[in-house]
């Protein structure tokens, strides 16, 4: 079993190392391939699994993490993907990276990390790749649309919630392009996949235990709830 690894993902470019933790990982010589490339294993105990990742130059077909321990496949609870990250001019190979008005497209195979605050741009346009929002720091994505045709849109997930702020300011009028069943000023998802998790938050909303009156500026409630200011 593959339980928890030392990082989520890691860049295309490899020469890194990435640490696997879990159960029974050296019964058998492990092998780990990512997207279809070799992840040298350096050192092997029962808990844990060092690899060097290989650098991924190309887009496959699809994405996968696949470990196997001799000729049994562990089970994964945790995966690791290649991202191309936003900010490092090396994703937008021989052109520059987006500025006002650009559509941004992320085709198959591709998981773009959204890692800085964007332009407002034309749009984002997903088609089976992935769209994942980095943990990093707070940032305000502003675009006309975002559509997912399959792949997905991560933003947090249950095991990892999102702990910055994350704001999303979409753009267009009554007058502008609209897409087929989406329209505009939205994300579109068709056949796709979203996640969007936040801070883990505790009592959201509980019951008077004292009637509030007119003019009241104190209530008086059961819990002790887990409120912010505004």
């Amino acid at each position: 079993m593959v339980n928890t690894l030392s990082q989520p993902n890691g860049d295309v470019f490899g020469g890194y190392s990435l640490t696997l933790n879990g159960n029974y990982l050296n019964f058998s010589t492990p092998s780990i391939i990512i997207d279809g490339i070799t992840c040298v294993v350096t050192a092997a105990t029962s808990a844990a699994v060092t690899c060097t990742v290989g650098s991924r130059l190309s887009l496959p077909p699809y994405n996968s993490f696949v470990v196997q321990v001799g000729s049994v496949n562990a089970i994964i609870y945790q995966s690791f993907s290649y991202v191309l990250r936003w900010s490092d001019i090396r994703t937008w190979g021989t052109d520059l990276p987006p500025v006002d008005g650009d559509l941004v497209y992320v085709p198959p195979g591709m998981n773009l990390l959204v890692d800085q605050t964007t332009p407002i741009l034309k749009g984002i346009l997903v088609q089976n790749g992935t769209l994942t929002f980095a943990d990093e720091s707070d940032m305000v994505i502003s675009t006309g649309l975002i559509t997912l045709t399959g792949g997905k849109f991560i933003a947090g997930t249950e095991k990892q919630p999102y702990q910055h702020k994350l704001t999303f300011v979409m753009y267009g009028g009554y007058y502008s392009a609209q897409q087929p069943m989406f329209g505009n000023k939205g994300i579109g998802c068709l056949e796709c996949f979203i996640s969007m998790y936040g801070q883990v938050r505790q009592y959201t909303w509980t019951l008077l235990s004292a009637t509030a009156n007119i003019g009241d500026i104190d209530i008086i409630v059961k819990d002790s709830v887990d409120w912010n200011v505004g």
